[in-house]
């Protein structure tokens, strides 16, 4: 079976490597999916993920959610439910073997549509959903990524093929080990569901000030009880989540907004610009005014 994986892996990184001709992100010509080459190793880059499936195919990388730290390796795949922030540097990379990966976006309602019609075929969960996780991607869901990659090779198939072949994808995925899950996060009252509503209205009002018992009482649990959860989804408490919001939606609106620094705090939420400097540093490792002109030279 390894042997397999791996054989199926060589195939792949040629034909995706000389599309990759560029470092970074790669947008491609099949909605959703987005290409990453990196020559080098990185330091660490903290950064949103919105609901994804990611694959790697060579290099090693290093997530760290809240406190936790996950090793990230080649034929392994990064399941991401729900928009979550992370910190994220690749551990392993050269100009002889670039760190190639590759993302999916999920979406939730396709996914409990699938639910529904697999019913009791998808696996029940034994403990409690997490925000993110890593896992070994079988043959088969290596097969699926495969014919996705081959539409690259053939636009015009595009718009007929890859509504089935994501269909395919999320089947294969819910099928899995990772398939218990991705289920808690469509069911309608389970904690995950929940704690995903909770992220969502995060999203929405990130520059308002957080008031937990408002958050508890949009999805019917006691403050305890959605702190307890929220920390299991995302291993942070709702205000270290809201913080790291705030501050990458500043660095966003400096980047590609051209706003200065005083005036990205305020518009995130800020009260103090001192304050937003200070937790902007530790967040990015540098000053917002430093950190925006080093991000532009990489451009």
């Amino acid at each position: 079976m390894t042997d397999e994986r791996e054989l199926l892996r060589r195939q792949m990184l040629p034909p995706l490597l000389a599309k990759l001709t560029s470092t970074g992100v790669n947008e491609s010509c099949i909605p959703g999916l987005k290409l990453y080459r990196s020559n080098a190793p990185t330091s660490a880059t903290p950064t949103l993920y919105e609901p994804t499936l990611c694959l790697l195919l060579q290099g090693n990388k290093q997530i760290l959610l809240g406190e936790e730290m996950l090793q990230y390796n080649p034929l392994q795949y990064l399941l991401v439910p729900v928009m979550l922030p992370v910190s994220g540097k690749i551990i392993r990379a050269s100009s002889n073997e670039p760190y190639l990966g590759v993302s999916i976006s999920l979406d939730l309602r396709e996914l409990t549509e699938l639910v529904i019609d697999l019913g009791d075929k998808v696996p029940r969960q034994p403990v409690p959903a997490r925000g993110i996780s890593v896992g070994d991607a079988d043959l088969d869901l290596l097969s699926v990524f495969q014919r996705i990659f081959a539409l690259l090779e053939r636009p015009q198939d595009i718009a007929v093929l890859h509504p089935l072949l994501k269909r395919e994808l999320l089947y294969r995925l819910l099928l899995s080990p990772a398939g218990s899950h991705l289920r808690e996060f469509t069911l309608l009252d389970s904690q995950a569901s929940r704690i995903g509503k909770v992220i969502d209205t995060l999203r929405q009002r990130f520059n308002q000030p957080l008031r937990i018992k408002e958050l508890a009482d949009v999805v019917h649990l006691s403050e305890s009880a959605l702190f307890q959860a929220f920390k299991a989804v995302t291993s942070m408490s709702p205000l270290q989540f809201q913080k790291q919001l705030r501050l990458n939606e500043a660095r966003r609106i400096m980047l590609y907004e051209g706003l200065e620094a005083a005036t990205a705090s305020y518009k995130v939420g800020y009260e103090s610009p001192s304050q937003f400097s200070r937790e902007y540093s530790r967040l990015f490792g540098a000053p917002p005014k430093a950190d925006v002109a080093r991000f532009r030279q990489t451009l």
